[in-house]
């Protein structure tokens, strides 16, 4: 019998540069697939997994989702999901979906990480019956975090939802967010996983290294290409958002939302316009050290490993 490959998930966090580095996993397919690592396109593993997941998990917690799965027809869809990916036996799979704890908007309308992420977190784990080998997120300081989600919500919110920026930073600091308290929950969620996360400030000097860590020993990530397409969608600077936010108190959210896309592209973020950032200078640097803490809380937990700029750099 042929050993199972190893499961690798790459969760996110959103806003950590996850979609670089899915865009550099798929650019690179084929060459990883002459190794034995399987990547997964994270639009397979949304659709095929993370999306049924959270139906099963809306309905379990009392939302009226569509459409309704239950736990056995979940069961059966991440087994076939699960053997179609497996076709070759690769020694590798890496998964990659930013969505596999919740939505941005989980984290903007309660002012928490991931307000649901304990049970997507459960139930996502458990269409893995022979477990997962590792899991691999990025974190970012509070600070820059919620201000980025909150744009990305504005992306996609109705009116009906709409949570004031007022309402999000209030929250926010009421409610003192902690990656490490995620990152223990992941831990007891995947059992024998070995967890590597690091910080999206240090990204771009590590990178590399990140990808190594998911591709595995053996692959020369110094030698992946670059993504061909540079032509990613803009991004609302902090000039559109307050654009944005005053049409919303002016003309009512509903009226106010159908102007977003034309105010990001009149106003994105680049060297014209910078980006947003709803914090006072206080409520940034209260934010900045609580998340210098939890990182050095998480440096200390010997069931995490935080990739460190300074031991990379001295390899």
């Amino acid at each position: 019998m042929s050993r199972r490959p190893q499961i690798v998930l790459h969760g996110g966090f959103h806003k950590t540069a996850t979609s670089h580095i899915q865009s550099m996993l798929a650019r690179n397919s084929k060459m990883l697939e002459r190794t034995g690592v399987h990547y997964v396109h994270h639009r397979d593993t949304r659709k095929q997994l993370t999306v049924p997941v959270q139906c099963n998990v809306y309905n379990k917690i009392g939302m009226d989702w569509d459409p309704k799965i239950s736990d056995a027809e979940l069961a059966e869809m991440s087994r076939a999901f699960l053997t179609e990916i497996s076709k070759g036996n690769p020694k590798r799979i890496i998964l990659s979906d930013e969505n596999m704890a919740g939505h941005c908007g989980h984290c903007v309308k309660r002012g928490v990480l991931y307000r649901w992420r304990r049970k997507l977190l459960e139930v996502f784990a458990g269409q893995f019956p022979d477990g997962v080998d590792e899991v691999h997120l990025g974190l970012r300081n509070y600070a820059d975090f919620f201000a980025s989600a909150y744009v990305e919500y504005l992306r996609s919110v109705t009116g009906q939802w709409f949570v004031d920026e007022r309402t999000m930073r209030r929250q926010v600091l009421e409610n003192m967010p902690n990656w490490h308290n995620i990152l223990k929950s992941v831990v007891t969620l995947f059992p024998g996983a070995k967890v590597t996360v690091w910080r999206y400030e240090d990204f771009r000097q590590i990178d590399r290294q990140v990808l190594s860590n998911l591709c595995g020993p053996g692959i020369d990530t110094g030698a992946m290409k670059e993504p061909k397409d540079k032509n990613k969608r803009p991004t609302a600077s902090g000039r559109a958002v307050a654009e944005l936010l005053q049409l919303i108190h002016k003309d009512g959210a509903d009226k106010a939302l159908e102007q977003r896309v034309a105010l990001q592209e009149r106003y994105p973020r680049g060297k014209d316009f910078g980006s947003y950032d709803p914090w006072t200078p206080n409520e940034r640097a209260h934010l900045t050290r609580m998340y210098d803490q939890d990182i050095a809380d998480i440096r200390a937990n010997p069931d995490i490993t935080l990739l460190e700029l300074e031991q990379i750099a001295s390899h």
